[in-house]
């Protein structure tokens, strides 16, 4: 019933990307609620459904760990020649030139660059190639003529070969295709990465439950930590700041203070100690505009507790890029703006990866798009499991 579950809801198709965990929970629901029909039909709702609910979840935790062990074993015992398919990379020119991840499944086992050097493609020399090289795909990068990809295609299919190309717009950050049918034709559809409806109502179930456990959790440490700082340095306890969110939205983002009073105006005079040299990306060894109590405070990320409330208000979110400011847009280029996707953060890609250490804005950019992009539930946990081991070693610490 279940193996009969999972190939319904499509966990046994070919897929590069792997299988989402929805399909794989809906697989093994489906199978779950086969196994327990006589249960269900016969029994109370309030005692056969925790049956239901209980195989079902031990049947995904079960595959997760089945489907790991083989992926483990695979990437043990075979080499990249036997568990990887061949392929033959045809670019449009050098900077199409495509350098294939081990967990993509494919190896370039060769590459024809179609450039000044080799503008054609000789058809002899092509089928000769994917002989040679027992190529089983042949994938298409880059600006290649259509005459030429004719050719390619011919020569390919021919050969029994399945055939991958880019959509236009390759290259271009943040670029997503999928495909879309208009009466009997198939069409490539280009667009900007989105979450759907149901992904944004999970990330927000998430969002809202995690700060909520988070502020009970945390409550009796918000008392000793308001005294501390208000006998440390005068001033209020609670930092607001005016900061950029999704869609260049302002809001005001809430931290436990951990400077002196009027530290903002102070930052042009300390500009010259940024150790990043970005004012993007401004990190100063040692601030003299911090407390003690500040110092500890940030040691732990634990000024960052009252951000929780900005995430139940729905400015921000568990995980995402951080809050950045709106005078920063003045020396933002075009690619930077997509950090504004997605809802800012209290942890991160860079957070979990140890921002102290990281001191180029191009890199904190690249981790934030690269989220975006990569968004999934899945990530999101990861992320936040990862977020207390970094805090614990403050990797996160600046």
């Amino acid at each position: 019933a279940v193996v009969v579950a999972l190939a319904l809801t499509g966990n046994y198709q070919r897929s590069n990307q792997g299988h989402p965990t929805l399909h794989l929970l809906m697989g093994s629901t489906l199978g779950a609620l086969v196994v327990s029909w006589s249960d269900l039909w016969g029994m109370s709702v309030l005692s056969s459904v925790p049956i239901a609910v209980s195989l079902a979840l031990a049947t995904c935790g079960a595959l997760f760990f089945a489907r790991g062990a083989v992926t483990a074993l695979i990437m043990t015992a075979l080499p990249e020649e036997r568990r990887l398919i061949p392929a033959i990379v045809v670019a449009g020119d050098t900077r199409g030139e495509l350098a294939l991840d081990v967990a993509s499944g494919y190896r370039v086992a060769s590459t024809v660059v179609l450039d000044k050097r080799q503008a054609e493609i000789r058809p002899q020399e092509f089928a000769r190639l994917i002989q040679r090289t027992r190529a089983a795909t042949v994938i298409v990068v880059g600006g290649v003529k259509r005459s030429q990809f004719d050719k390619v295609l011919e020569i390919s299919m021919r050969a029994g070969c399945e055939v991958l190309c880019t959509p236009p717009g390759f290259g271009i950050a943040g670029v997503r295709a999928t495909m879309a049918r208009c009466g009997p034709y198939g069409f490539v559809q280009v667009g900007a990465p989105a979450l759907t409806w149901h992904q944004l109502f999970a990330k927000r179930c998430v969002d809202v439950a995690g700060a909520l456990a988070a502020l009970v959790a945390t409550a009796p440490m918000w008392a000793i930590v308001a005294l501390a700082i208000r006998l440390d340095s005068p001033g209020p306890v609670l930092f607001s700041q005016e900061r950029v969110g999704l869609g260049g939205r302002r809001f005001r983002m809430l931290k436990f203070r951990t400077m002196r009073q009027g530290a903002d105006q102070e930052k042009a005079v300390l500009a010259h100690l940024n150790v990043t040299g970005d004012s993007r990306l401004f990190k100063i060894p040692d601030d003299p505009r911090i407390s003690r109590v500040g110092k500890f405070l940030r040691r732990w990320s634990i000024d960052e507790l009252p951000q929780f409330l900005n995430v139940v208000m729905g400015h921000m979110s568990l995980v995402g890029p951080r809050p950045f400011f709106e005078t920063d847009f003045e020396d933002y280029e075009e690619h930077h703006f997509r950090r504004l996707g997605a809802k800012p953060g209290i942890t991160g890609v860079w957070q979990v990866s140890g921002r102290r250490s990281v001191m180029d804005f191009e890199e904190v950019v690249r981790m934030d798009t690269g989220y975006i992009d990569d968004w999934s539930l899945w990530l999101d946990l990861k992320i936040l499991m990862s977020t207390l081991p970094a805090v614990l070693q403050r990797k996160g610490a600046c």
